[in-house]
């Protein structure tokens, strides 16, 4: 006859698992632990006060007499500033929504990916010729990117908040990537992100509230995976292992 310390008790026969209701518990300690740090509410400011200032300029613009005069620029033009500029620091989500606004969506589009391509190839170039010039002016930059392996690295320096363009196709050759691994993972990720800047310049002469809403959307969804990605892939490169001999190492 089993004594009383052996028989089992009620909670003992309850499946395994988590409640929905502890699972919901567990993400509201999470949410409740986020704290927005005064940069993040700076940002946050500043994009709603360039949003607003956006807003008030597309309303000062003819935007149907321009795209009629688009219609008439040059297209080899058009295309070459678009590749050539953002080499020099030119702000690229401009002429992304240029081309848009030359081209249509679907050869905007075209051509806005060959036009990454063709950075890319040129920037890994550029920086083999002249790598001091680089090392000097990307310097700030470079110091704060991680030990890693070259793929971790290039995906980390895509999605690292608020660097320039221009400075993220110049530092990855600056600190030895290959070209290969550079292109693989650079190109889908600045092709993906230029397809709002394409769409904006075709659809800009027709603009609705729903288009506004779904552009911005779009962007909100962007910038929130791209987030999510820079965060767990820092704080996998922060856990992971020490740099291995091929991992680049800044030029002396």
């Amino acid at each position: 006859m089993p004594t009383p310390a052996s028989n089992p008790k009620p909670e003992e026969h309850r499946e395994p698992g988590i409640s929905l209701r502890q699972q919901a518990a567990a993400w509201w300690k999470r949410l409740r632990l986020v704290k927005i740090t005064l940069h993040q509410w700076r940002l946050a400011a500043f994009l709603v006060a360039a949003l607003l200032l956006v807003s008030w300029l597309y309303r000062q613009i003819d935007v149907a007499g321009l795209h009629d005069r688009a219609a008439h620029i040059s297209g080899p033009v058009v295309f070459i500033l678009m590749t050539v500029l953002p080499l020099l620091g030119f702000p690229v989500s401009v002429l992304h929504a240029v081309a848009g606004l030359r081209f249509g969506l679907g050869w905007g589009f075209v051509l806005v990916a060959v036009s990454i391509l063709l950075q890319l190839l040129a920037a890994h170039r550029i920086v083999g010729l002249a790598p001091n010039f680089f090392a000097r002016r990307l310097n700030a930059l470079r110091r704060r990117l991680p030990d890693a392996a070259h793929q971790p690295l290039t995906i980390f320096t895509m999605l690292l908040p608020g660097a320039p363009y221009s400075a993220q196709i110049y530092v990855l050759p600056l600190v030895g990537v290959p070209l290969n691994i550079y292109l693989t993972w650079s190109l889908p990720i600045n092709v993906a992100r230029s397809i709002v800047g394409v769409a904006f310049g075709e659809f800009s002469d027709r603009l609705s509230p729903l288009t506004v809403s779904l552009f911005l959307l779009y962007g909100v969804i962007i910038m929130a995976l791209s987030a999510w990605s820079f965060q767990r892939l820092r704080k996998k490169i922060a856990a992971g292992r020490p740099p291995a001999e091929d991992d680049p190492k800044p030029p002396v």
